[in-house]
């Protein structure tokens, strides 16, 4: 399976767990939240939620590929900010705007603390966030901080010897966690990412896979990841894990060229404007469409297809735009010490 295929699936992927997760909020969660009906379908999208699983098992393939990659952690840590804060600050910005002038209390934070969701490190500050979505960059950015620790002990090539340490570190935090139970472990269990560390190892595994063939080690760790869920998780989320194994195993067998359709890849595309800008904003417009007795079902499609609309002009007119520009200038800085390629995924 060439690259280019790879990363076309992969995103694909991204795009349909994003998709996933839009519909949760746009019905279950507003359901919970507001006490309201969002215009039917709660139960048929229930399941949405665990579309953050899937984006965690694809940053784990990803993110352990560019650490490979990479010449330094400063330059791991420049390609991620470039990719990550041009449409994350316009989101903030947007969001918190449209949240301020609304009616919806619950929503509102002061401005203070938007500014430090600029930062992108609100939860480590004790922030509150501009938009509850944000919960999953304090996760992604406590997985690059690991591997760039790795990165700067030089020993992010032992793959093996990484996974093994990390699920049993987390096998640790758990069982503290389930024997003391207080405020106190769950802080360390939330912080050290306990309750997602096997997701990224899954991608991490399945990155060794493709990379260099399916040696029953790989697997062995992969099943071992899917018992750690049933143990220390749930049911449910144990047989989604596996549901999504088992999708990653048929993508990089080639086994769902399906995948590489122009509408699962333009849903890629826009995932990551589409997951920062969809919930706060959203919740507004299905409010204020009920205040004013737009309640049928076909009013949150609407909105599902405005905000779609709206990710894809984040993602052609800001984040690309922004994000050629500083790899422009990122690379003209580094040519003359060498010419290699860089890598933007």
């Amino acid at each position: 399976m060439s690259q280019k295929k790879r990363f076309t699936e992969i995103d694909a992927l991204r795009g349909l767990a994003a998709l996933a997760v839009v519909l949760f909020h746009y019905t279950m969660r507003y359901e919970e939240r507001f006490g309201t009906p969002s215009g039917g379908f709660s139960e048929v999208f229930a399941f949405g939620e665990y579309g953050v699983q899937l984006f965690f098992i694809i940053s784990g393939f990803v993110i352990y590929m560019s650490i490979l990659k990479v010449k330094s952690v400063s330059d791991f840590a420049i390609k991620r900010s470039f990719r990550l804060y041009p449409a994350y600050i316009f989101a903030v910005v947007l969001t918190f705007t449209i949240v301020s002038i609304a009616p919806i209390d619950q929503l509102k934070i002061d401005t203070m603390p938007a500014l430090i969701n600029l930062t992108m490190f609100q939860d480590f500050l004790g922030a509150p966030r501009v938009d509850g979505v944000y919960w999953t960059l304090r996760v992604e950015l406590t997985f690059y901080i690991l591997m760039g620790i790795l990165l700067f002990f030089k020993v992010e090539k032992n793959v093996m010897w990484i996974v093994y340490s990390w699920l049993a570190f987390s096998v640790g935090i758990q069982l503290m966690h389930s024997v003391i139970d207080n405020d106190t472990s769950a802080l360390i269990r939330e912080f050290s990412i306990s309750s997602f560390s096997h997701m990224f190892i899954i991608g991490m595994m399945f990155y060794s896979i493709w990379q260099h063939g399916g040696s029953l080690r790989y697997y062995a760790v992969i099943a071992l990841c899917i018992f750690y869920d049933l143990f220390f998780m749930s049911t449910e989320n144990a047989l989604f894990t596996a549901l999504f194994v088992a999708t990653f195993f048929l993508v990089i067998h080639n086994r769902m060229q399906f995948l590489g359709s122009r509408v699962l890849v333009f849903f890629g595309t826009i995932s990551y404007p589409l997951y920062l800008i969809h919930q706060n904003i959203g919740y507004v417009i299905i409010n204020k469409m009920h205040e004013l007795g737009f309640t049928h079902p076909i009013f949150t499609v609407m909105i599902i297809g405005a905000t779609i609309l709206a990710a894809y002009l984040i993602f052609r007119y800001v984040e690309t735009p922004v994000q050629n520009a500083l790899y422009k200038i990122y690379k003209g800085q580094r040519k003359p010490s060498g010419k290699k390629k860089i890598a933007t995924d």
